[in-house]
C-alpha cells in the first residue's frame, strides 16, 4: 500500500476506534521485538549457558540508557512532525522529516563512539560480577557499534507513527525480528559464539531494519516522502525538535541511570540475582508493550489534534485511554503475577535464578498499572509539545527519589526486598504529580505559548 492509505488523520472520527487503530500495530511491533528478546533469551540460555545469558543481561541498563535517550529524542521529533501533519503544513512537515533523520544520523555516530569508549568503565562501576565481564563486553561492544543503525531505525519508525502510519513500522519490526532470530540461531546455536554471536546478530538485524525503514520513507507518495540527498538539519525546526525532544531524551536517560543504580544494588546479591533481574524484565515485557502502545497512541493522537487546535478532543482521548489501560494492563499484570514461577523455569531451569525472578515479579507486577496510567496522562501533555515540566516531575518522582532510596534507605536494611519495593513507591509518587499537573498546571497554555514563540521565530 502506498500514500495516504497507510497514514491516519485522527483529528476527527471515533476516538476509541482511532486509538486502537494506532495502538494495535504499535503493540504488535513491540510484540515482535519482545518475541525476539524472549527467543534470544531462550537460545542463549540453552546454547550459551548461564554466564552468557547473565553477561548479556548485565549490559541491559547501559543499552537502555542510550536507546532510551534516542527513543525520547525520536518521540520529540515525531511530536513536531505530527503537529505539522495535523495542521496540514506540508512544507514544514517535509523539512521536519529530513531534519529528524539528520539529527538521528549525527547522534547515532556520536553514541556509537561514546558507547565503545565508556562500556567497560561503566560495567566495572556497576560492580558487574567478574565471571560475567567477558561475555558482557563481547555483547556490549557489538551493540554499541550498531547504535547509529538503531537511532536512524527508531527515528524513522517514530516519524511514520507521527503521520498515523503505525502499520509499516510493525511490518518492518516483524521482518527485522525474523532476521535477528535467524542470525541468533546461526551465531549462537550453530557457531557457539555465545554472547558475541548474539551481539553480531543484533547488529546485523538493526542494520537491516534501518535500511528497510529508509526505503519505506523514500517510497511514499506524500509530502512527507524522504529524499536521502535532502537530509539536513533545518535550524529553526531543529530548535523546536530539541526543545521537545531533549527533555524526553534526558528523562529516559536519567531513568536508565537510576536503573543502573538499581542494577548495581542487584549485582551485589550475586550472579543469580543479576540473571533473574534480566529474566524478569523479559517476562514482564508484554506489560510494557501494552503500556507503550497506549502511550504512543495517545501522544500521536494529541499531537495531531493540537496541530489542528482540537483541544477538547485531546482531553476526551485521555478518558478513553485510561479505561483501556486499566482493563488491559491490569489484567495482564495479574496473569504475570500468577504464573511468574513456571514462566521463569521455562527459560532457565536453575532454582536460584527462578526463585529470584519470581520474587522480583511478585513485588512489582501488581503495580504496573500505576506507571501505565501516569504514562497516558504524560502522553497527552507531551503531544502538545510540553515536555520540560513532565521531565522535571519524572526526574523528581522516579529518578531522584529512587536514588535517595537506594543510597540512604537501602543500607539500613540491605535485602533484595528493599531494592524491589522502590518501584511501586516511585511509580505512585510520579503518577500523583502528573495528575495534579494535568488538572491544575496550565500545561495547554504553556504549550500554546511555546508554539507561538516558535512560529514567530
Amino acid at each position: 500500500m502506498r500514500g495516504r492509505e497507510q497514514s491516519l488523520d485522527v483529528t476527527q472520527g471515533v476516538i476509541w476506534r482511532q486509538l486502537l487503530q494506532l495502538g494495535v500495530p504499535i503493540f504488535f511491533s513491540s510484540f515482535f521485538q519482545q518475541s525476539y528478546s524472549l527467543i534470544n533469551t531462550y537460545v542463549v540460555g540453552q546454547f550459551g549457558g548461564k554466564l552468557a545469558l547473565g553477561g548479556i543481561e548485565a549490559t541491559a541498563v547501559l543499552v537502555d540508557l542510550l536507546v532510551g535517550f534516542s527513543v525520547g529524542m525520536g518521540s520529540g521529533c515525531a511530536v513536531v512532525s505530527g503537529q505539522y501533519f495535523g495542521a496540514h503544513d506540508q512544507r514544514r512537515l517535509s523539512a521536519s522529516m529530513h531534519t529528524a533523520l539528520g539529527l538521528a544520523l549525527v547522534g547515532g555516530l556520536a553514541f556509537s563512539a561514546l558507547g565503545l569508549v565508556l562500556l567497560e568503565p561503566l560495567l566495572r562501576l556497576m560492580d558487574t560480577p567478574q565471571e560475567l565481564m567477558g561475555e558482557s563486553l563481547a555483547y556490549g561492544r557489538c551493540y554499541m557499534a550498531a547504535m547509529v543503525f538503531s537511532l536512524v531505525y527508531n527515528m524513522g519508525s517514530a516519524l511514520q507513527r507521527a503521520v498515523g502510519d503505525t502499520r509499516s513500522p510493525s511490518v518492518i519490526v516483524a521482518s527485522t525480528c525474523v532476521v535477528n532470530v535467524a542470525l541468533d540461531l546461526l551465531f549462537v546455536a550453530g557457531l557457539h559464539l555465545d554472547a558475541l554471536g548474539c551481539g553480531i546478530a543484533t547488529a546485523g538485524a538493526l542494520l537491516f531494519g534501518m535500511v528497510v525503514t529508509l526505503w519505506r520513507l523514500c517510497h511514499v507518495d506524500e509530502p512527507w516522502r524522504v529524499h536521502l540527498s535532502q537530509i539536513h538539519i533545518d535550524g529553526r525546526i531543529c530548535r523546536r525538535m530539541l526543545s521537545t525532544g531533549l527533555p524526553l531524551g534526558l528523562q529516559s536517560a536519567c531513568y536508565s541511570l537510576s536503573n543502573m543504580i538499581v542494577q548495581h544494588a542487584i549485582n551485589g546479591f550475586g550472579a543469580d540475582a543479576t540473571t533473574g533481574w534480566g529474566l524478569s524484565s523479559r517476562l514482564d515485557a508484554v506489560v510494557w508493550m501494552l503500556s507503550d502502545a497506549l502511550g504512543v497512541s495517545v501522544t500521536t493522537f494529541a499531537a495531531q489534534n493540537f496541530g489542528a487546535r482540537n483541544y477538547e478532543r485531546m482531553r476526551s482521548s485521555l478518558k478513553v485511554s485510561l479505561v483501556l489501560t486499566t482493563i488491559v494492563v491490569g489484567g495482564t499484570s495479574a496473569l504475570i503475577y500468577a504464573f511468574s514461577s513456571p514462566l521463569a523455569r521455562f527459560f532457565m531451569n536453575d532454582d536460584g535464578v527462578v526463585a529470584d525472578t519470581t520474587l522480583m515479579l511478585h513485588y512489582i507486577a501488581p503495580f504496573y498499572v500505576l506507571f501505565s496510567l501516569s504514562d497516558n496522562v504524560a502522553g497527552i501533555i507531551r503531544g502538545a509539545g510540553e515536555s520540560f515540566r513532565p521531565m522535571l516531575m519524572t526526574l523528581l518522582g522516579t529518578v531522584v527519589f529512587r536514588v535517595v532510596w537506594l543510597l540512604w534507605v537501602l543500607p539500613l536494611n540491605t535485602t533484595l526486598d528493599m531494592v524491589l519495593v522502590v518501584y511501586p513507591v516511585t511509580w505512585a509518587l510520579t503518577g500523583a504529580m502528573f495528575v495534579v499537573y494535568y488538572r491544575h498546571g496550565h500545561w495547554l497554555q504553556h504549550a500554546r505559548q511555546c508554539e507561538r514563540s516558535n512560529l514567530a521565530a
